[in-house]
C-alpha cells in the first residue's frame, strides 16, 4: 500500500499560506487602527490649542505654529503608542470580528461553489 505524500505536502503549504495571510492582515489591521487613534488624538490636541487664548508676542507667528503642529503630532502619536486610549483597541476588537465574519462568509460561499 503506497500513500500519496505529495497531496499531503501541498495541502500544509496552502495551509500555512492562509494562515500568514490572516497574520499579515491582522498585523496591518492593527497598525492601521494605532494610525487611526493617532490622527483622532491629534485631532482632539489641535482643537485644545485653538481654544487657548493666544497672549504671547511670539504665539500667533507662522513659524510657533508649525512647531506646535509639529509637536501636536509627535504627541499624538506617542500617546497612540503602547496601551494609547482605547480607541485603536476598541476599532481592532470590532474590525478583526467583522474580518472574521466575513473570511468565513467567503469561505463558505467558496465551498458551494466548488462542490
Amino acid at each position: 500500500m503506497q500513500i500519496d505524500t505529495e497531496i499531503m505536502g501541498t495541502m500544509d503549504v496552502k495551509t500555512a499560506e492562509v494562515s500568514s495571510d490572516r497574520n499579515m492582515k491582522d498585523v496591518r489591521l492593527r497598525r492601521v487602527c494605532g494610525d487611526f487613534e493617532s490622527v483622532f488624538i491629534n485631532y482632539i490636541l489641535k482643537s485644545a490649542r485653538k481654544a487657548l487664548p493666544e497672549n504671547g508676542p511670539f504665539d500667533n507667528t507662522n513659524e510657533s505654529k508649525i512647531y506646535k503642529s509639529m509637536m501636536d503630532e509627535k504627541m499624538a502619536v506617542s500617546m497612540a503608542k503602547g496601551r494609547g486610549v482605547g480607541l485603536g483597541r476598541l476599532l481592532y476588537e470590532d474590525l478583526s470580528q467583522n474580518l472574521k465574519s466575513s473570511s468565513k462568509r467567503t469561505a463558505s460561499a467558496k465551498g458551494c461553489l466548488i462542490r
